[in-house]
């Protein structure tokens, strides 16, 4: 077959091979996206979907039924530690008991009330209370201990250490609380 044959071929059935070049185009052109697009981008879904079923399989990582039910459990919870608003002197109350049980004395309470905002915050109440202690560094120690375990949602914000004498073990601390409750409707 020679060049010329071939030529005079194409020239008697033009459409049919102008279809054929568009079909080895077309082929051509699928290949390519297959090979350097789809593969690797497929071959990276099933790395990632290994890498979490392993991860699920360790117990390092929770199935989304396991996460909802955990967020359910830790909302309920934390409505649980939610005290009422009219309860406030309450918690108060029970924050000075603390600073009395470890042989410091309060000086100076002030309050800031604040509701919060958005949606969020919705029927939650917060205070903001700074109050100095005055007494011995171990007191000062075991009453932020006590504090971090109160059942309430009473969060430090802010902690300032000052030694008040040069020849006697007293220190005077500051704190800066914020307290959340419950408004009475929620």
């Amino acid at each position: 077959m020679s060049y010329q044959m071939l030529r005079d071929i194409i020239a008697a059935r033009p459409k049919s091979f102008a279809f054929i070049a568009f079909l080895a185009l077309l082929a051509l052109t699928v290949t390519l996206y297959l090979s350097l697009w789809q593969q690797p981008e497929l071959e990276k879904a099933q790395m990632q979907w290994f890498a979490k079923r392993q991860a699920l399989a360790k117990g390092e990582m929770v199935g989304d039924a396991t996460r909802y039910h955990n967020g359910v459990r830790d909302l309920e919870l934390f409505r649980k530690r939610l005290p009422l608003k009219k309860d406030f002197a309450s918690v108060l109350g029970r924050i000075y008991d603390t600073a009395r049980n470890n042989s410091l004395s309060m000086k100076g309470v002030a309050l800031r009330p604040a509701n919060l905002k958005g949606e969020e915050g919705k029927g939650i109440f917060s205070y903001g209370v700074t109050f100095t202690l005055t007494g011995r560094y171990a007191g000062v120690k075991s009453f932020l201990a006590d504090l971090a375990r109160y059942p309430e949602m009473v969060t430090v914000d802010s902690v300032t250490l000052a030694n008040t004498s040069q020849t006697e073990e007293a220190v005077s601390l500051s704190v800066q609380l914020t307290a959340y409750l419950k408004t009475e409707g929620a």
